[in-house]
């Protein structure tokens, strides 16, 4: 499932998000096209956090994912969180939903990814992954078998990805729907294939090449729709 949430002063004019040489420009607001926990509100993710259910997983995995994306589509900086890690993430996030409880949790966290961005964002050597990004590829595609009765295995990457291409929707310049018409589970589909052919690689790596796989088709600002098939 997906849907367009508005994230508020995200997205600035030709600029990517705010830093202290872009502060001064102004932003606007953006539908972005964001997928499985980022559509719910920040009551339910409060819900979740303060029953410990296994639903407060799903958040988790969701915003690795985000940071990641984020992480990897941003042109000023790789290590979104700096010093800092997911779980104290979490925890301004519980403040951010307590006073806007009727957002989306995407909502929530993109204010959270401009804030953090400007403030402990740094570059590093290499893009810092967070989550199942760090996880191989034949890892993912065991639990993709038919065989695999575990829920909450298939559905870690499933919120993960979903979390990635939400984050790499926010920063893109390019575009705020990377997957044009597909929907999330042919993104899933594609990463089977491209999985299928790189069992060894991390799963975010395949899910950089899905990214780098629809760029391709986009013309200067919108996706050209195309169909997510196996990676050569």
């Amino acid at each position: 499932m997906q849907w367009r949430v508005t994230i508020v002063g995200l997205l600035l004019s030709g600029a990517g998000l705010l830093s202290g040489a872009g502060i001064a420009q102004a932003a606007h607001d953006a539908e972005v096209t964001t997928y499985g926990p980022g559509l719910r509100s920040c009551t339910a993710f409060l819900a979740a956090r303060e029953q410990e259910s296994s639903d407060e997983l799903n958040y988790v995995d969701w915003l690795d994912g985000y940071l990641t994306g984020v992480n990897t589509t941003s042109t000023r900086r790789n290590n979104i969180l700096g010093f800092s890690d997911v779980k104290a993430a979490m925890s301004r996030l519980d403040d951010y939903c307590r006073s806007s409880p009727q957002v989306h949790f995407a909502e929530a966290v993109g204010v959270f990814a401009l804030g953090a961005h400007s403030a402990m964002g740094a570059r590093s050597v290499e893009v810092t992954s967070y989550g199942s990004g760090y996880k191989t590829c034949a890892e993912y595609l065991a639990t993709r078998d038919p065989q695999n009765t575990d829920q909450l295995d298939r559905m870690e990457f499933v919120d993960w990805l979903g979390g990635y291409l939400s984050g790499v929707n926010t920063i893109s310049l390019r575009t705020t729907n990377i997957l044009g018409s597909s929907e999330l589970t042919d993104a899933l589909d594609w990463a089977e294939g491209y999985c299928s052919a790189h069992p060894a690689a991390s799963f975010g790596v395949a899910a950089e090449g899905l990214v780098a796989a629809k760029r391709q088709a986009l013309p200067t600002a919108r996706l050209t729709p195309s169909t997510p098939g196996k990676a050569n």
